[in-house]
């Protein structure tokens, strides 16, 4: 893997907006927009680059802005982005703590081509900044994590934008219950996607109004929504009949003895229901999944009530169109012959997650993994913490598993460089990586690896043997890398790390604590190989 021809022109003129005369001119839009964007990513919005920035890639042509957790993109800038006339489709703005409502009302106002509208984690985001957002076609709106945005904020969007199809808002800890009715009776039938979740005190009245007036949603998420009962249920059945995906993670009241009835309501139309943290009795759990005929990603994360018995009938009844099966933490209540009856029934599977089943070996997986046809459909496989999984079992998963695109083995000793070669060779499309703690490892299993895969989600730490090798090789072969953690490789330097950040397409979020790591050391270009590798500083003041 490696950067694209193209990447590595935008990279160059990027960094010499400065001294390339009159570039502004000649770059497509598509081209501007990509540069803003990374010149965010690398914190290059700097006072003496920004004239330059300004000159060359704001323009009236614009159609999106993303920024992304950078603490440079400020009011100033925003306002500097409105005063050109686009006409912007997008706006992405993640985490820039320095943005004000002055801010967002220079870059909303009188958008009326904006559909996607996300203000995520802005601490100070308010009415005065979201009641300037009027755009006739908008439908995408997400709001989530924003600390001070009120019932009043919300609903003064929905009114001015009547045509939004998406909202999420999870996360917000100054909204109230009564805003889930008031946002259905406005949006109505438009609302298709609803995400409330963290809404501690929705009740089941407004869940009701909710319900009634939204007769298209299709996607609900009620994360820790833990004061809806069987009655919100009940009218969630009643009258979304076209819902395909519901999220009653951690509402504990729909678990109870007296509530669990109402998951026996859902709407037959689910495809992907998440129960987990909810203790569903072991009587209720068949009969409320096994009538869920078109239900293809099913999570009981963390459910201790599953039994063999139950898993079994539930399996043989929905198992043949499921796609995905979540067991994540249910610690020992999932054995190798609840993992017998996934792979006798789903033969369909694309995606398994087993984190801390400490009772699973994985020899029951081995029909799955001897036919080349099932093997191949499978995409993510979560063992984190399956402290019995056998490490045959382990080497068969990167044998024949060539689609894989998410493995996350933490805290597996047995894992070692070879089955990292292993993958390497067979697993081209392997995105996602969590070998936490697995300290087999060893720089060689890490850099087949990066060179091999299309990495962006690495975990390494706890891997005290790695150096700034693995570290390298990841920056050399891996530009699409979104997040790193490398807590405890004490053998990594800061240096390294700082250079993954600055050549990566993306920001990186890194993790890299580690006591004592040595200063004294820089890099430098290998004139032979064309890539940067560490240099001991000692070494060079004895030339």
């Amino acid at each position: 893997m490696a950067k694209r021809l193209s990447d590595v022109c935008l990279e160059c003129i990027a960094n010499n907006l400065h001294t390339i005369s009159s570039v502004g001119k000649y770059l497509p839009t598509v081209h501007k927009e990509i540069l803003l964007e990374r010149l965010a990513n690398h914190d290059q919005l700097t006072p003496e680059y920004l004239p330059h920035i300004s000159y060359h890639l704001l323009s009236p042509s614009l159609t999106q802005i993303r920024f992304y957790k950078c603490q440079q993109v400020t009011d100033a800038l925003l306002k500097n982005i409105g005063k050109t006339g686009c006409k912007l489709q997008s706006i992405t703005i993640h985490g820039c703590n320095e943005v004000t409502d002055a801010g967002i009302k220079a870059i909303v106002t009188e958008q009326d081509e904006l559909h996607t509208l996300e203000l995520r984690k802005l601490p100070h985001l308010t009415c005065q900044g979201l009641q300037h957002v009027a755009s006739p076609v908008l439908k995408h709106v997400d709001l989530r994590q924003c600390s001070k945005l009120e019932n009043r904020c919300v609903q003064a969007l929905v009114n001015n934008n009547p045509s939004i199809s998406t909202l999420i808002i999870p996360f917000c800890p100054k909204l109230s219950d009564e805003l889930a009715g008031q946002v259905g009776q406005v949006l109505g039938p438009n609302l298709e996607t609803l995400d409330i979740g963290g809404l501690y005190d929705l009740n089941d009245a407004s869940m009701a109004v909710m319900a009634k007036n939204c007769n298209n949603l299709k996607k609900l998420f009620l994360h820790g929504c833990n004061r809806i009962t069987k009655e919100a249920l009940k009218q969630i059945g009643d009258n979304c009949r076209q819902l395909q995906q519901l999220d009653l993670s951690y509402c504990y009241k729909v678990s109870s003895s007296s509530d669990s009835e109402g998951l026996l309501h859902l709407p037959s139309s689910l495809q992907d229901l998440s129960l987990c943290g909810t203790q569903v009795n072991e009587e209720t759990l068949p009969d409320a999944l096994c009538r869920l005929i078109h239900l293809k990603k099913l999570k009981l994360c963390g459910i201790g009530s599953l039994t063999e018995s139950n898993m079994e009938k539930i399996f043989s009844a929905i198992g043949h169109q499921l796609e995905l099966v979540d067991f994540n933490g249910c610690g020992g209540v999932v054995t190798d012959d609840i993992l017998r009856s996934v792979v006798n029934h789903c033969k369909d599977l694309e995606s398994l997650a087993l984190s801390f089943c400490t009772q699973v070996t994985g020899n029951t997986l081995y029909p799955l993994l001897e036919n080349k046809k099932r093997a191949e459909n499978i995409t993510t496989l979560v063992c984190s913490g399956c402290r019995s999984l056998s490490y045959d079992v382990l080497l068969a998963i990167a044998e024949s598993c060539v689609n894989l695109e998410w493995f996350a083995v933490a805290g597996i000793v047995c894992v070692n460089d070879v089955i990292l070669q292993t993958l390497a060779s067979n697993c081209h499309r392997l995105k996602v990586v969590n070998f936490k703690t697995c300290k087999e490892i060893t720089d060689e299993g890490v850099c087949a690896l990066a060179s091999n895969c299309p990495l962006e989600d690495i975990v390494l730490s706890g891997i005290h043997g790695l150096t700034d090798k693995s570290v390298l090789a990841i920056a050399n072969s891996c530009p699409q890398l979104d997040t790193i953690y490398l807590s405890g490789c004490a053998l990594i330097t800061p240096v390294a790390v700082r250079y993954l950040q600055d050549v990566s397409l993306k920001r990186i979020y890194v993790e890299h604590r580690t006591p004592n790591a040595d200063p004294n050391t820089v890099m430098a270009k290998n004139l032979d190989t064309g890539e940067f590798c560490r240099v001991d500083y000692s070494k060079l003041t004895k030339l």
